[in-house]
């Protein structure tokens, strides 16, 4: 089975999206987990949503948007709220 032609697009959150060439859209969260004869879809390279690094759409966390280094640090921020940005002053 040969590959469709496609693109990836972004929304106006910057969510990304395989784009097909029937103009079918497929959110990176649910390409990135297909198998059997769409699998070729989760092995399409895309750029880490923050650090800006190839990688495989499964490995881009369940969103299909982000590493897993960036990941844990969104998570990290979240986590910790307002103090994330906080500032330390000496005495």
């Amino acid at each position: 089975m040969e590959k469709p032609t496609y693109k990836i697009v972004r929304n106006l959150n910057g969510d990304r999206a395989v784009r097909l060439e029937n103009g079918t859209t497929i959110p990176a969260a649910i390409a990135r987990s297909s198998c059997g004869p769409n699998k070729w879809l989760s092995e399409i390279k895309c750029k880490c949503r923050d650090c800006g690094e190839v990688f495989l759409l499964r490995d881009l966390g369940e969103t299909g948007q982000r590493c897993e280094f960036c990941l844990h640090i969104v998570a990290t921020y979240k986590w910790m709220g307002d103090s994330a940005t906080a500032t330390v002053e000496n005495d």
